[in-house]
C-alpha cells in the first residue's frame, strides 16, 4: 500500500509545473516540525504553526452583515501577530479551506495589493486600519497571489491528508476516520 501511494505521489509530482513545485516545497517546509493534530483540527494546526513561526495566530469569525461582495476570509497581519477572519455560516470543510488559504498568504509572504482599500473598508468594527501591516481577503482568484494562496491551501490540505491517521480512541476520532474513508475510499485509514 505504501509503495503504491509513493508511486502515485511521484507521478503527480512529475506532472506539476515548476511553479506548483515551488509552492509545494514552501508548504512542506512550513509543515516541518509542526505537530499535526490527529484527527485534524484547524485551530490546533494554526496554534502549532504559530509556535513555529514565532507569531501568535488568532482565528476569528467575520460578522454576518458584510453583504454579498464581502470576503469570506481575511488575513490581517499586525506588527506582532496574525489574525485570520473567516465566515461563520459555512461547513467545517469550507472553513478549513478558507483558513488554509489565508495561511497560504502568510507562508508566501504576500503583501497588500490593489484591493487593499476595499479590504480595509470591510474590516469589522473595532479594528484600526493604522495598526494593520497587511490585509488579504478572499473574494476572487483573479490575481496571481490569490491563485497561489488557493493552490497552497490545497497543497497543505493534501499534505495533511496523506499523513498517517492516529488510531481512533474516542467518538470524534472514529467519526473523522469514517469521514476520511468516505472521501478517499482507496486510502488506508487504519
Amino acid at each position: 500500500m505504501f509503495l503504491r501511494r509513493k508511486r502515485e505521489n511521484d507521478a503527480r509530482l512529475r506532472e506539476m509545473s515548476a511553479h506548483e513545485l515551488r509552492l509545494r516545497r514552501t508548504a512542506v517546509r512550513a509543515l516541518e516540525d509542526v505537530p499535526i493534530p490527529h484527527p485534524f483540527d484547524i485551530a490546533s494546526f494554526c496554534e502549532a504553526l504559530s509556535v513555529k513561526r514565532g507569531r501568535k495566530m488568532v482565528l476569528r469569525e467575520l460578522p454576518d452583515d458584510n453583504g454579498l461582495n464581502a470576503p469570506c476570509g481575511l488575513w490581517i497581519a499586525y506588527a506582532d501577530e496574525d489574525h485570520i477572519w473567516h465566515v461563520r455560516a459555512t461547513s467545517q470543510r469550507h472553513r478549513t479551506q478558507v483558513i488554509l488559504h489565508e495561511v497560504g498568504h502568510m507562508l508566501l509572504n504576500h503583501s497588500g495589493g490593489s484591493g487593499l482599500s476595499a479590504l480595509l473598508a470591510a474590516l469589522p468594527t473595532g479594528i484600526s486600519p493604522a495598526r494593520v501591516r497587511a490585509v488579504f481577503g478572499r473574494t476572487d482568484y483573479s490575481t496571481d497571489q490569490e491563485h497561489d494562496a488557493e493552490l497552497t491551501a490545497s497543497i497543505l490540505a493534501e499534505l495533511v491528508e496523506t499523513l498517517p491517521a492516529a488510531p481512533a480512541s474516542d467518538l470524534h476520532g472514529m467519526l473523522a476516520r469514517v469521514d476520511a474513508t468516505m472521501i478517499h475510499p482507496r486510502r488506508d485509514c487504519r
